[in-house]
């Protein structure tokens, strides 16, 4: 009887092709694992613990910068590529994604983006270095469900704060997500509500809570969707 690895051993095997400098190791691995836990447990037990793992080892100086950087990059395509070929949107209502507005790290928000997408929500991902200006004018625009605030930068974190009550004043149901709100302080002067859960958690939540299950399923290639979207906006 055939018994898939364990979570862990796709990590042990990511840090392997990590020291290699071999990205289409990690590429391979993180198709592995997807094929046999899916793309929850993957994001959650797979993609965040190599992460934090690389990140340990080279803050202790067991590896370089390099390897870190080599890591979040395949990650990074790994997930874009995921989502790339999903099927197109199949539930009604748009979540509106966006990092504050001093914040560079996405990688955490592009993967709620590619869970978001795998249950069938139409997503709107502004990304890094959102002003908060600009996500009003986003928002006014797509007409979102409910918004994300991401930002993984704890000493820009009150530029992030004012991101999420500009939503908030604006009437839209607003989430906050990442380190630069664990501060208990950010969060009493913080309005709407914290993502603490994992990844798939906050994805299952955003789709049941914010979105509604479709009449009937379309099989439209995501990309394809998002052509079409462009073509006539």
């Amino acid at each position: 009887m055939h018994v898939d690895p364990a979570p862990a051993t796709y990590v042990g095997a990511i840090l392997t092709a990590v020291r290699a400098f071999n990205q289409a190791r990690v590429f391979s691995v993180l198709d592995d694992s997807d094929a046999s836990h899916g793309v929850d447990t993957t994001i959650d037990e797979v993609v965040f613990p190599s992460l934090r793992v690389v990140g340990t080892f080279w803050s202790s100086g067991t590896i370089d910068i390099a390897h870190e950087h080599l890591l979040s990059t395949a990650v990074a395509r790994w997930v874009a590529a995921k989502s790339a070929v999903l099927p197109a949107p199949t539930r009604t209502g748009t979540i509106l994604l966006s990092a504050g507005p001093q914040d560079m790290h996405t990688l955490a928000l592009d993967c709620l983006d590619l869970l978001l997408a795998s249950r069938g929500v139409e997503v709107c991902n502004l990304g890094a270095q959102t002003p908060v200006a600009s996500l009003l004018v986003a928002a006014r625009s797509v007409h979102p469900t409910a918004v994300v605030l991401s930002s993984h930068t704890p000493t820009v974190a009150s530029q992030a704060v004012r991101s999420v009550k500009a939503v908030a004043e604006a009437g839209l149901p607003v989430y906050f997500a990442g380190s630069s709100f664990a501060s208990q302080f950010f969060r009493q002067n913080t309005p709407g509500l914290p993502l603490d859960g994992t990844l798939p958690e906050a994805a299952e939540l955003l789709a049941t809570k914010h979105t509604t299950r479709p009449t009937e399923p379309t099989s439209v290639p995501r990309e394809r969707f998002r052509q079409a979207a462009a073509a006539t906006a």
